[in-house]
């Protein structure tokens, strides 16, 4: 297997703290609780039963809650500690995975809404929300291709418009003039526009 890019390589793993955060506690937490539920019906059913012991040399009969629950809260514990603290380094780096991509595309969204359309969104291999990217690219690139034949038509227009003004006799009439001054002036807000968005 190839080594890893570094230039491609993640630099920050906490990309969005919250999100993170909450996406580990909702793992993380459930394992806690099941832990302790399972130590406590353990417990209950274990606690009207009785058990023999040899303790000292010496058989004894106990309560079987009095001989297991050091080692259930001991066992419970240590399970839970451990499983607790590898879903949180496994979620920690899945929800990576999920908030990274989620970052590149809340920025690129952005980017768009300022008017750049001119790049694409990638994402590392086994990044979530890969289809998200190529859909939002495949919107830029439809898009980008509209505004570009609207800029077209714009510069076509701007052109037919100098070349009319130039074979207007100078002698015709002034409302003729005006018109052709308010269509210059749609024209270069149009243009103005246009200009706006940043094209591939």
């Amino acid at each position: 297997m190839a080594a890893a890019d570094p230039k491609n390589r993640r630099r920050k793993y906490f990309i969005k703290k919250e999100f993170q955060t909450k996406f580990i506690i909702y793992f993380v937490v459930p394992i806690i609780l099941t832990a302790l539920i399972s130590a406590f019906i353990v417990y209950r059913f274990s606690s009207q039963g009785t058990t023999t012991v040899f303790e000292n040399s010496r058989l004894m009969i106990k309560p079987t809650s009095e001989y297991i629950v050091p080692g259930l809260i001991l066992s419970g514990l240590l399970s839970a500690i451990l499983v607790g603290i590898a879903t949180m380094f496994v979620m920690f780096f899945q929800s990576h995975k999920i908030a990274g991509p989620l970052y590149k595309m809340e920025s690129s969204i952005e980017r768009m809404g300022c008017g750049d359309l001119s790049f694409n969104v990638r994402l590392r291999k086994g990044d979530a929300v890969q289809r998200l990217a190529d859909v939002f690219n495949v919107t830029a690139k439809n898009l980008n291709s509209m505004i570009t034949g609207v800029k077209n038509e714009s510069e076509q227009l701007n052109t037919a418009l100098a070349r009319f003004k130039e074979r207007l006799p100078k002698d015709q009439g002034v409302n003729i003039g005006n018109e052709i001054k308010k269509m210059e002036d749609a024209a270069r807000h149009l243009n103005e526009r246009i200009n706006g968005f940043k094209l591939r």
